[in-house]
């Protein structure tokens, strides 16, 4: 459609003046934009001046002079009913053109007949489609792809069915509606299950269930696909793994500012470093503190596993560059505990900062944080030795895995990363971070004149070059708000604390009182007394009224308790694998058990009745047996006779050395003491 008319095209417009004279004053008088035309005198005056009626009329006389003029339609137009599909709107726009074209033809005087006949014919000689296209790829459009006949236009039968008054809309059929057999609810309670069978294990045992009337494989696999995709999965899927195929809300944060939400979480480091005391293996754990308005990593910790220590170290690192108003975190156990969330000595209370949980099993809410570990620390392990990461070749995974233990084995080295250039590698990997332009935030145009996303330092500093402030604590408040804190009584001057003793005489006067205590949890020589309001008494240090034994920190005794429940697991193993070397089981209660010195159980308490006594029965060491081929007495004989003096072969020094560490051992000899 054109954009340019003269007054003369305008003066048929209703609303507009009826004369040229008209429109050139209207034109005047509103100042319209206007062109010479390009032939002829006068002026042409763009669409963009007139009103939204006088548009809209233009446009109806446009498509008039296309189409002809419809006198008559009985058709019910369903072009934009919501439940076709593309392809059945696009055939009814076409069957309406056909329709419309025929009645104006007929409303001159044509006969319907006649007019199908003519249309049809030059459709397949090809002339229509050079004298009119439109009405060419209408007919190809209309015409029902399922139909019969090798002709690319529907045929007359077609076109008066069409036209009759008995037709109610033009839209071609669909897919028939879904209806549900009623073996369909049998084969999906054998198909949705959690070990996901294939359909053909499925089919199997719903053919075992439905004996009578058993519909095809084939019917089956219609069925599926006709069911949605989520509902198929139903079953199939768990709600956590489902939750992968649902809608979801995704968050903004245009409104934040820096420091108004925090969330955090801890990460398994993807390859194994230097333990910083015994130097073997191990991966360490790393605790990531983003802000949710700008990505910015603003704090981390690294410790030797998960803990409410490790949290607080990452918290109090963050608000080294501001105190944050909210943390958003799982429920994890490092930070559901009282050292962080107790209302009045935790630290968060301290703090003035609110904390929110997630919803169990829902990573998804906290997109943010997840994302970051790929980026921050996953693409970072990649890069040094040792990465034992999921994605990694599992072959290589064990040749690296071996390599280390070995060379620290052979000559007590490794190629490993050491704890201090872990340390600098972790700061490296944050920097890189916090510098790399972030696809969430907004574009900005560099120095370089290139356009990109703002790093997440831009966007921080972008905030406070707009007036943010960052709030901040001074060195008492920070020494004063992450002491952790506890509530404890005071007896005789003296608080108890993790099987520490605190003194101070400040404390007389508070005895049977209970007061809070701050600790310092890497240094245990003193702690900080106050009272219920918060005021402070004293600092009382360990043992003062004691002398002797250096006294032992939080972080110690939580790595002496570690490695005593490692040194017991470890043995546990241990045992178990001898037992299971030995191939001895339990003794019961019937078993004829042999005591030395004494004799057999069951022939002593015979004797005993009879008032017999019992003779002494001297233990012969079995020479070419080894003690796999013994019974459990002969074997407790024979290390006995051992213990005693009797010469111990070659083949028995082994044994001799690990027996008195097995569970037979120990059972029969505490059988025998019962006894």
């Amino acid at each position: 459609m054109k954009h340019w008319f003269t007054s003369t095209e305008l003066t048929s417009i209703k609303g507009l003046p009826s004369t040229e004279r008209g429109i050139n004053k209207l034109a005047e008088r509103e100042g319209w934009e206007s062109q010479k035309r390009a032939f002829g005198k006068g002026y042409e005056y763009h669409i963009s001046n007139l009103s939204i009626d006088a548009r809209k009329a233009l446009e109806t006389q446009a498509i008039e002079q296309l189409l002809p003029t419809v006198t008559t339609s009985n058709v019910v137009v369903t072009a934009n009913d919501t439940g076709l599909t593309h392809r059945q709107r696009e055939a009814t726009d076409a069957r309406t053109t056909i329709v419309r074209t025929i009645e104006s033809m007929n409303a001159q005087g044509i006969t319907k007949e006649a007019a199908m006949t003519t249309l049809l014919s030059q459709a397949a000689m090809g002339a229509l489609e050079g004298s009119s296209p439109v009405l060419d790829k209408a007919l190809r459009m209309a015409k029902d792809p399922r139909g019969r006949g090798d002709s690319a236009y529907p045929s007359a039968r077609t076109l008066k069915r069409w036209l009759s008054p008995n037709t109610k809309t033009l839209a071609p059929k669909g897919k028939r509606e879904l209806v549900i057999p009623d073996w369909a609810i049998t084969f999906m309670a054998c198909y949705q299950l959690p070990e996901k069978p294939t359909v053909e294990h499925a089919y199997r045992t719903f053919a075992k269930q439905w004996p009578n009337n058993t519909p095809s494989i084939h019917s089956v696999r219609r069925l599926l696909k006709k069911v949605g995709n989520v509902s198929r999965e139903r079953g199939r899927m768990g709600p956590r793994e489902i939750k992968n195929l649902m809608p979801f809300i995704r968050r903004t944060f245009e409104d934040l500012v820096p420091a108004d939400i925090y969330t955090a979480d801890g990460h398994t480091f993807d390859a194994e470093v230097s333990h910083p005391r015994h130097g073997r293996p191990f991966r360490p754990e790393i605790t990531t503190f983003i802000d949710i308005a700008t990505r910015r990593a603003v704090g981390y910790s690294v410790d030797l596993a998960e803990s409410g220590i490790a949290v607080l170290d990452a918290l109090i690192d963050s608000c080294t560059q501001a105190v944050p108003a909210m943390l958003y975190v799982d429920n994890g156990s490092g930070y559901c505990n009282a050292l962080l969330k107790d209302e009045s000595l935790g630290v968060l209370a301290r703090l003035g900062t609110d904390i929110r949980h997630s919803l169990p099993y829902n990573s998804q809410a906290r997109g943010v944080i997840e994302r970051v570990h790929q980026t921050l620390w996953i693409d970072g392990a990649k890069s040094i030795a040792g990465y034992i990461g999921k994605d990694m070749d599992r072959q290589a995974a064990q040749l690296q895995h071996k390599l280390s233990r070995k060379a620290l084995k052979e000559s007590g080295k490794t190629h490993l990363l050491g704890w201090d250039n872990f340390i600098e590698f972790c700061e490296d990997r944050m920097d890189f971070y916090n510098n790399k332009p972030h696809s969430s935030l907004p574009k900005i145009t560099d120095s370089a004149g290139k356009r990109r996303t703002m790093t997440p330092n831009e966007s921080w500093i972008s905030h406070e070059s707009n007036g943010w402030i960052a709030h901040l604590l001074t060195q008492d408040q920070a020494t004063d708000v992450f002491r952790p804190r506890m509530t404890r009584k005071v007896l005789r001057g003296e608080i108890r604390l993790l099987n520490n003793r605190y003194f101070s005489r400040d404390l007389e006067e508070f005895h049977g009182d209970s007061v809070q205590i701050a600790f310092d949890f890497r240094d245990a020589q003193f702690i900080w007394v106050y009272d219920q309001d918060g005021r402070l008494i004293c600092k009382a240090e360990w043992n003062a009224n004691n002398a002797h034994y250096m006294p032992m920190s939080y972080v110690m005794q939580a790595r002496e308790k570690r490695a005593d429940a490692r040194i017991k697991r470890v043995e546990v193993k241990i045992d178990e694998i001898e037992a299971e070397r030995r191939g001895y089981g339990s003794i019961d209660q019937n078993t004829p058990t042999f005591i030395p010195g004494i004799g057999n159980v069951h022939d002593i308490q015979t004797r005993l009745k009879a008032k017999q006594p019992a003779d002494i029965i001297e233990v012969e060491v079995n020479g070419p047996r080894m003690p796999e081929q013994m019974t459990p007495d002969e074997r407790l004989q024979t290390y006995q006779a051992y213990e005693r003096g009797t010469d111990v072969p070659e083949e028995h020094q082994r044994w001799v050395t690990t027996y008195p560490r097995s569970k037979e051992y120990k059972s029969l000899t505490q059988r025998y003491a019962e006894f």
